[in-house]
């Protein structure tokens, strides 16, 4: 559910469910997603939010590919780590668990007015039965795993301490880390932990609420025992019973960061989560000391892109402070270069064939292969022409929107090293390429474009073969969601659905116009049947077919590189990629609805999707553009 998607459609519903269901809801859902076989690619196809490379850190000997984890009240039942796994997070905390299990004597339920999620104290946590399977699941995500442990409510010290070392000695093979709640028997069980199989570090899970003078002491006792560092736990106690987490904890987290870091210094490990519901409060937390930061309630309330929004400041960081960049490479040893050249190649040709097709319509080679002269063909069927018109019009102009687009991502997105923008182009490039073969049954070749396919096909081989360049970026992603990313988020919406759209159509058309070839709407407009043209020219339908295959591999190409942006490159102050899809999307659509106008093709079923799209396009650009083009990167 990228944010695009509950922003606008899933949090209004979901709100208006108990928020237990709800939850399970969701999360069960995304967990039964992420253990289907395309489940997970889905998941990446769809968000994009994987951290990026430099952002990994290490402590305790463990790598985390970014300081950005996901804090275990989000998913307490463990259901959805192997999807949210894929979120954009460094690393994944399960818990509490037990060994009997609890289900907490009250539902957990939202406090919408202060951003929080109230739990029952004590909560509800997993069984040890329950949780060895899903923890073994999340370590196979390749992120390190912290497991909270708990004992039962109303156990002894000695039952406590043996049920956290049973504990411990059966999750060691999946867990990375273990937290254990101030009061423990500390150093019982960090003996369990140093002699279990792997050996495991142990963190000291701190609330957000602690008085500070009153457990200074055990504190201290705990780290000169030797535990690996610290957690301050995100919760605070609830106005009568039970705790909240999310904003209320927000400051006294803070202060909690700030005051164990001044206390025992630097080389102490430290995480610390509560509230962080937008970049700056990671960023808060990050400057009070803490090494990691653990987002859970964030994601309710703000929307499943909040960890990708995080990382992308957490990159802006990171490039400020990173050494000299890479030595430039010549332009013909860049990804863009030949990108940019495919791009600039379908426009020219795409312009040639429009020109043609608003003209002779027909080519030589055409006429060759049909037997027929342009002028027969005119009094066969006076519409015929025109009908054929309407057809390679429209293909020109969408290849000259696929030309723009690939021209506009090389030069603003993959010359700066932008993966998501190589990747567009290539996946766009590939099914258009692929698209070639959609006319052959009918045996018709047509030369030229065989010929121009043929030149452009090097220049997309060249570009996958050339490197891309390191992206670093220049201007500070915003902090705070505003006005412009709400709106914004509508318009990616629309965006999305457009580029879906276009990849129906190009389905559909692909489909028939390599089966029934037309629509009864086009044998309306010629006045004609099918069979009877047919019988006028055996080859007549073959040429048809050719155009009608070629639109619909082209509507195919265009909607990957109108979609892909969309999911994937929806950042703040993308002023240039706003301004490519608005020039290369209206210019297809003008010259589709153009050519319809001009030959009497206005039939209104034929031209309902077109005008569709192009409000569907033009409104989400416009709900889009205070976002995107809020500055200039």
């Amino acid at each position: 559910m990228p944010d695009w998607f509950y922003r606008t459609a899933t949090r209004p519903v979901l709100f208006r469910v108990p928020a237990e269901r709800a939850r399970d809801f969701a999360l069960g859902f995304m967990g039964r997603l992420a253990r289907t076989p395309f489940g997970p690619a889905a998941i990446d196809f769809l968000g994009h939010m994987r951290a990026d490379p430099r952002l990994g850190q290490s402590f305790l000997g463990l790598h985390f590919p970014t300081a950005l984890g996901l804090g275990p009240g989000l998913d307490a039942k463990a259901t959805a780590l192997p999807a949210l796994a894929r979120f954009g997070f460094g690393f994944l905390e399960v818990g509490p668990v037990t060994v009997a299990g609890s289900a907490g004597d009250r539902p957990v339920a939202r406090q919408v007015d202060q951003e929080a999620i109230w739990n029952p104290d004590p909560p509800f946590s997993l069984s040890l039965a329950c949780a060895l399977p899903r923890i073994a699941e999340a370590a196979r995500t390749d992120l390190p795993v912290i497991v909270r442990l708990a004992a039962t409510s109303g156990a002894g010290a000695e039952q406590a301490a043996e049920e956290l070392k049973r504990m411990i000695r059966e999750l060691a093979p999946q867990a990375h880390l273990f937290a254990l709640p101030l009061g423990t028997d500390v150093d019982s069980i960090l003996e369990a932990a140093s002699s279990a199989t792997p050996p495991r570090p142990v963190l000291l899970c701190l609330p957000a609420d602690l008085d500070l003078e009153t457990a200074e002491p055990a504190v201290d006792a705990a780290v000169q025992a030797g535990v690996a560092g610290l957690i301050v736990d995100g919760s605070v106690r609830a106005p009568g019973e039970g705790r909240l987490i999310g904003g209320p904890a927000r400051e006294p987290a803070l202060a909690q960061v700030r005051h164990w870091r001044e206390r025992y210094g630097k080389d102490l490990f430290l995480i610390g989560s509560g509230g962080v519901h937008e970049p700056e409060d990671a960023l808060a937390l990050r400057a009070a000391g803490a090494d990691l930061v653990e987002v859970d309630t964030g994601v309710v309330y703000t929307g499943p892109g909040l960890p990708k929004r995080i990382n992308d400041v957490l990159l802006f960081e990171a490039a400020q402070t990173a050494g000299p960049p890479e030595p430039p490479l010549r332009d013909p040893e860049r990804s863009w270069f030949w990108t940019a050249l495919l791009g600039a190649g379908m426009m020219f040709g795409s312009v040639l064939a429009l020109l043609i097709a608003i003209t002779r319509v027909v080519l030589p080679y055409d006429e060759a292969f049909v037997g027929m002269s342009r002028d027969q063909l005119l009094a066969l069927n006076p519409r015929l022409l025109a009908f054929m018109a309407h057809d390679r019009v429209s293909l020109a102009g969408t290849m000259i929107a696929i030309g723009a687009m690939y021209f506009g991502l090389s030069l603003d997105g993959i010359r700066r090293g932008l993966h998501w923008a190589q990747q567009t182009v290539f996946i766009s490039a590939a099914t258009g390429f692929a698209s070639f073969f959609l006319f052959l049954g009918f045996g018709y070749l047509d030369t030229f474009h065989a010929f121009v396919t043929a030149i452009l096909l090097q220049f997309l081989l060249l570009g996958i073969h050339c490197r891309l360049g390191t992206w670093t970026p220049t201007v500070p992603p915003p902090l705070r969601g505003d006005r412009a990313w709400r709106r914004g988020l509508w318009g990616q919406l629309l965006l999305v659905l457009h580029g879906a759209g276009l990849l129906g159509a190009g389905l559909m058309i692909s489909a028939i116009g390599v089966t029934k070839v037309f629509v009864p709407e086009d044998l309306e407009f010629m006045r004609t049947t099918a069979e009877a043209l047919r019988m006028a020219n055996p080859r007549l339908v073959p040429l048809i077919a050719h155009d009608r295959a070629t639109l619909g591999g082209m509507l195919l190409a265009s909607g990957w590189v109108f979609l892909l942006p969309a999911l994937w490159g929806f950042r703040n102050g993308s002023a240039r990629l706003w301004w490519t899809m608005l020039i290369a999307g209206t210019s297809a659509y003008a010259a589709a609805l153009g050519i319809h106008l001009t030959v009497g093709y206005t039939s209104l079923m034929h031209l309902l999707p077109a005008f569709g799209g192009l409000g569907i396009f033009l409104v989400g650009l416009g709900l889009s553009a205070g976002y995107l083009r809020g500055r200039a990167l």
